[in-house]
């Protein structure tokens, strides 16, 4: 009786968690990577699944504006992510653009805010599905990079939570 026990009391816990089931990330990251185009790096972590895009392809040199030639990345993401009961973290990292008037961390804040705008205004994703946080540069892709990929520490991740959040 209290085997039985102790296996349904796991069974609750495992289903009340946060944690994502591993199938659950890989049926995202095949959804995303079917309609995203090619180049996006996706990494699955406890939290989800992270969609690490190039910020060149979103923004300028020192500008906060999103570049219009690349909204369809955003458009295609949006189109997936609108019928997801999953929430969003646009999270903005940048390294090297060193900006006058503007120190690294609001730049990627402003970035962070500004894609998060463009989703909720013009793609109509509910404002609650959607966090936005600029990281600056506290938070560099990989320590150890080659060359190649060096310019992914300027970059914007969406991650797709994989657990309910609370406002």
């Amino acid at each position: 009786m209290q085997k039985l026990f102790i296996s349904f009391l796991f069974s609750v816990l495992i289903f009340c968690s946060g944690f994502s089931n591993l199938s659950d990330v890989d049926n995202l990251e095949k959804m995303f990577k079917m309609k995203m185009p090619n180049g996006i790096i996706y990494t699955k972590v406890p939290r989800g699944l992270i969609i690490s895009i190039d910020e060149s392809l979103f923004f300028n040199n020192c500008e906060t504006d999103l570049n219009g030639n690349s909204l369809y990345i955003l458009d295609d993401f949006a189109e997936i992510f609108k019928n997801l009961p999953n929430y969003c973290v646009i999270e903005d990292h940048v390294q090297k653009d060193i900006c006058t008037g503007l120190e690294n961390w609001e730049l990627s804040m402003i970035r962070a805010a500004n894609i998060a705008e463009y989703l909720v205004k013009c793609k109509n994703i509910p404002t609650e599905k959607i966090f936005d946080i600029g990281f600056g540069e506290t938070m560099p892709f990989k320590d150890n990079v080659d060359p190649i990929q060096k310019g992914l520490n300027n970059r914007i991740d969406l991650v797709i939570i994989d657990y309910e959040v609370k406002r």
